[in-house]
C-alpha cells in the first residue's frame, strides 16, 4: 500500500478509552506523534520482528523495519526495546510513550512489545480498521501496563459444529485484539472428533460426519455418517498441517493452543467408530454407548495414548486438557471387567475415574508435559501434579481453590458465553444460563474469603464458547462480542483499574471499532430492559427501562410503535394501574438498535398478596421466594434469568391469603418446558378455596392430557395452566400442581405467577 500523511496533526482527538484498562495513563505529553515519509520501526533483536510486523498491519503502512545499528538516528522513529528493569511488571508487561519527536516501546520480552501494539491500535480511529484510509497522527500518550493474570484464555468447541480455518484464525485475532494468550480447543466431544490422527484415520474417516436428521438437534439421535449411508451429512476435522498452521498463527500473536481430547467420557463417537472400547456385562455383550471407555479394557489406553502422541507432536503446549467432565459411570458399575478391577483394587466408580485420569497424568509427565481437566477429576483421588478448570458456580471456587491443585477460573455462573446475553425474546436460542454484558464485568474471579495461602492456585481466568447453538461463524460473533471485551479486563486489568461506569463509556468507542471491522456483535446490551417492580403499598406497578450501554429509550403505552416522532423519550421510571403494554426501543446514533421490546403489564387480584410456599424451590431457582408467584413480573422465556421459582422432583403447593375475602373464577398457573433441559409442565392442578384457613374445598382440577412418553426438545414452551370455575368467595386459595415424574430422572417443574382473576 503506499503511504498517503497528512502534514498537520488534528489537535482534538478522541479521549484515550482502551478495553483491557492499562496500569495507568498519563495525557500530559509532549505533543502527538506525526507518522512520516521516513519514519521506521527500530528493533534490536529479531524476536521483536513478530510485535513490528504487527504494528506494520495495524498502521496499514508500508513503514521499513530497521536494526537500530543501521542508522545512528532515524527520525521520527517507533523505537522497540527490551528494558531487563520492567522484568518486574512481568514478561507481558510494557511502557508505551508517544511524543511528537517518536514512539518509544519498552518491554521486558516480545509479547510485551505485541501488546504496546495493540494498544496503539485503540489509539487509532475507529475507521482505520476498513484500511481505507491511513491514520498519520497518534495520540500523545504515556501508557504503564502489565496483565493481572498469566492465562487469560478463550475456549471454543468445534465438535458440536464445526468452524472453517479461516474462522479459526479469525477467533485467534479477535483475542490477540483483547490481549487473551490462550486458545482452549475443545477438538474431540460425543458427537464429533475435528482432529487427523494418522494411526486411527477412522477417527475422521468416520468420527468426524454426523447424519444430519430432520428437525433434530446435533445431539438428538447421533449416529455416525458412514460411506454409503444416504442420509446428508455434517461435520469436517482438522488436518495435522491445519493444525501447524494454526498452532504457528497463534504463536505469532503470543496465545498458546490448548488441545482438548475428551476422556474418559463424552466420546460417543469414539465408541461408534471402535465399539469393542464398551464396557460389556457378564455375557460379553455391549453395554449403551453411554460415552464412556470401558477402564478395565488395555485398548481404551491403547487408542488414548496413540492420540496422544500425535496431539504432542502438533501441540507445544506445557498443558494438554483431557476433559474428564460429566462421566457416565453407570456403565462402569454393570461392567464386568470393570467390576473385577474395582473389586480388585477395592475401588468404587469414582475412584476407578481418578484411576483412568492419573494414567493420563503419568503418561504426559513422562512425556514432560502437564495434565489439566474439567474440575470433575477432583472426584477420587487426582495426582497432585493435575491442574483443573473450574466451571462451577461462583460461590464453589473457594473450595475448589482449596482442594490446592493450579487452577483455571471459569465460572459457569459468569463466564459461559453460550448463555443468553439479555432477558430480550430477540435473542436467539442459547443455553439455559443468563451472563449479560455487566454481570461477566463485575464477575471478581478469586473470591474475597479465600485464605492468602490458596490464591497461588489461581492459573487465571477463560470463558467458554460451547457451540450447541451457533451453528456459523456469525452466530459465534454474536454471543462472543461484546462480552470478550468484559473478559478482558477481568483477565488483564487489576481490580483496582476496574469500573463499570468508565468500562461502560468506553464501550462506545469500543462498538464503533466492531463496526468498522463488519463483527455481527450482539446489541443486547443496546437494547431496552422493561422492569415492572410492583409497589406494595398502591398496588401499582413501577416500570423501570434500562439498557447495559448508553443509548436513548423511547416507549409508548398505547399499543403503538415506538420511534423518534411519536414515542417517549424516557428520562424517569413511571407508574401503572391497570392493563397496558410497554413497548419500548433503543435508538443510538439515530437509529434503532434492535426491534421493539413488549412487555404486558398484566394486573390481577393475587399481586401483593400474603403467599406461603409448603414446597422448596431448589436454592439455584429461588428468585424472591414466594413474593415472585404474585408480583406481576412474568419470567417470560428464558428460565434462567432469576425470575422463576423451579422445584426439582417435587410436588408444588402453594397458599394465598387476601386481605378480606375475595370472589375468583379463574386461577392459572404460569409455567415454562424445555424437556432438553429436563423441564416439565405440571402433571395437573387442584385449586383449593377456604374462608377460615383450616377449610379447604376444591373450586376445580386439571389434568394432562399427555400419555406416555413427552419429546425430548431444546423447544421452550410458555403455557398458562388455567383452572375456571363457578365465582366463589374465598380468603384463602391453595394451588396443588404435581410434577411430571420419569424414572431415574430429575424433572424440574419452573413456574413464574399464580394469576387470579
Amino acid at each position: 500500500m503506499a503511504v498517503a500523511f497528512s502534514c498537520t496533526p488534528t489537535g482534538n482527538h478522541s479521549p484515550i478509552h482502551l478495553i483491557p484498562e492499562p496500569l495507568s495513563i498519563n495525557t500530559d505529553s509532549q505533543g502527538d506523534f506525526m507518522l512520516a515519509v521516513n519514519t521506521a520501526i527500530v528493533i534490536s533483536d529479531s524476536t521483536m520482528l513478530p510485535a513490528a510486523e504487527h504494528l506494520k498491519e495495524i498502521l496499514k503502512t508500508e513503514l521499513p523495519i530497521k536494526w537500530d545499528t543501521e542508522v545512528e538516528k532515524i527520525k521520527p522513529s517507533i523505537v522497540m526495546r527490551y528494558d531487563i528493569a520492567l522484568d518486574s511488571l512481568s514478561p507481558e508487561g510494557y511502557i508505551l510513550d508517544i511524543n511528537k519527536k517518536n514512539i518509544s516501546i519498552s518491554s521486558g520480552g516480545p509479547s510485551g512489545l505485541f501488546y504496546a501494539a495493540e494498544s496503539i491500535r485503540q489509539l487509532l480511529p475507529a475507521h482505520s480498521e476498513t484500511g481505507s484510509s491511513v491514520v498519520s497522527v497518534i495520540p500523545g500518550v504515556k501508557i504503564t501496563d502489565a496483565p493481572r493474570f498469566a492465562w487469560r484464555g478463550l475456549h471454543l468447541d468445534v465438535s458440536r459444529h464445526f468452524m472453517p480455518l479461516d474462522f479459526i484464525k479469525k477467533y485467534i485475532d479477535y483475542m490477540a485484539m483483547h490481549k487473551l494468550n490462550v486458545f482452549h480447543w475443545h477438538l474431540t466431544d460425543g458427537i464429533g472428533w475435528r482432529i487427523e490422527i494418522k494411526s486411527h484415520p477412522e477417527l475422521t474417516d468416520i468420527g468426524a460426519w454426523r447424519k444430519v436428521k430432520e428437525g433434530k438437534r446435533p445431539w438428538q439421535d447421533f449416529e455416525v455418517w458412514r460411506k454409503g449411508d444416504t442420509e446428508p451429512k455434517y461435520g469436517g476435522f482438522y488436518t495435522q498441517e491445519e493444525i501447524r498452521e494454526v498452532v504457528a498463527y497463534a504463536q505469532d500473536r503470543f496465545i498458546t493452543v490448548l488441545p482438548e481430547i475428551e476422556l474418559p467420557g463424552h466420546s460417543e463417537v469414539v465408541m461408534q467408530c471402535f465399539p469393542e472400547l464398551l464396557c460389556t456385562n457378564t455375557q460379553g455383550q455391549a453395554l449403551k454407548n453411554t460415552g464412556v471407555y470401558c477402564a478395565a479394557n488395555p485398548k481404551s489406553y491403547q487408542l488414548l495414548e496413540d492420540v496422544i502422541d500425535e496431539v504432542l507432536e502438533l501441540f507445544p503446549s506445557e498443558y494438554i486438557h483431557i476433559g474428564g467432565d460429566e462421566v457416565a459411570k453407570d456403565n462402569w458399575n454393570s461392567c464386568a471387567k470393570c467390576g473385577k478391577m474395582m473389586r480388585a483394587n477395592n475401588y468404587d466408580a469414582q475412584q476407578l475415574q481418578s484411576h483412568f485420569v492419573n494414567h493420563f497424568d503419568n503418561y504426559l509427565k513422562n512425556k514432560g508435559r502437564k495434565l489439566m481437566g474439567w474440575h470433575e477429576i477432583l472426584e477420587g483421588e487426582l495426582s497432585p501434579s493435575a491442574s483443573i478448570m473450574y466451571w462451577g458456580g461462583h460461590d464453589g471456587t473457594a473450595d475448589a481453590l482449596r482442594e490446592n491443585h493450579p487452577t483455571v477460573l471459569t465460572q459457569g455462573s459468569h463466564l459461559y458465553f453460550d448463555h443468553y446475553q439479555s432477558l430480550s425474546a430477540q435473542e436467539p436460542k442459547a443455553f439455559g444460563g443468563f451472563a449479560p454484558l455487566k454481570k461477566v464485568y463485575e464477575l471478581e474471579p478469586v473470591p474475597e474469603e479465600l485464605e492468602p495461602q490458596y490464591t497461588q492456585n489461581v492459573l487465571g481466568v477463560q470463558a467458554n464458547l460451547w457451540t450447541e447453538y451457533m451453528p456459523t461463524p456469525q452466530r459465534i460473533e454474536y454471543m462472543l462480542f461484546p462480552r470478550i471485551a468484559a473478559l478482558a479486563e477481568i483477565a488483564w486489568s487489576g481490580k483496582s483499574q476496574k469500573s463499570w461506569p468508565h468500562f461502560r463509556n468506553k464501550m462506545n468507542s469500543m462498538l464503533k471499532r466492531y463496526d468498522a471491522m463488519g463483527l455481527n456483535y450482539a446489541t443486547s446490551a443496546l437494547r431496552p430492559e422493561i422492569r415492572f417492580e410492583l409497589q406494595q403499598d398502591s398496588r401499582q406497578l413501577k416500570v423501570t427501562l434500562n439498557t447495559e450501554l448508553h443509548t436513548d429509550i423511547y416507549y409508548t403505552t398505547d399499543g403503538s410503535e415506538p420511534n423518534l416522532t411519536t414515542a417517549t423519550l424516557y428520562t424517569e421510571p413511571f407508574y401503572l394501574d391497570k392493563a397496558v403494554t410497554v413497548k419500548a426501543i433503543g435508538i443510538k446514533d439515530g437509529k434503532a438498535t434492535g426491534k421493539p421490546e413488549i412487555r404486558e403489564a398484566r394486573l390481577h387480584k393475587a399481586i401483593g398478596c400474603e403467599i406461603e410456599l409448603h414446597s422448596t424451590p431448589n436454592e439455584r431457582y429461588a428468585a424472591q421466594g414466594g413474593s415472585t408467584l404474585v408480583n406481576a413480573d412474568f419470567g417470560g422465556n428464558k428460565w434462567g434469568n432469576g425470575k422463576w421459582l423451579g422445584f426439582l422432583n417435587k410436588d408444588f403447593e402453594a397458599t394465598i391469603t387476601f386481605e378480606q375475602a375475595t370472589t375468583i373464577e379463574k386461577v392459572a398457573l404460569s409455567c415454562i418446558e424445555e424437556t432438553g433441559s429436563g423441564i416439565y409442565l405440571p402433571k395437573g392442578m387442584e385449586i383449593q378455596v377456604s374462608i377460615d384457613g383450616k377449610n379447604f374445598e376444591t373450586a376445580g382440577t386439571w389434568s394432562s392430557e399427555r400419555k406416555g412418553d413427552i419429546a425430548i426438545t431444546p423447544e421452550v414452551i410458555n403455557e398458562e395452566i388455567t383452572v375456571s370455575f363457578n365465582p366463589i368467595q374465598c380468603k384463602y386459595l391453595r394451588i396443588k400442581a404435581p410434577y411430571h415424574q420419569i424414572k431415574d430422572q430429575g424433572v424440574f417443574m419452573f413456574i413464574d405467577e399464580i394469576i387470579v382473576q
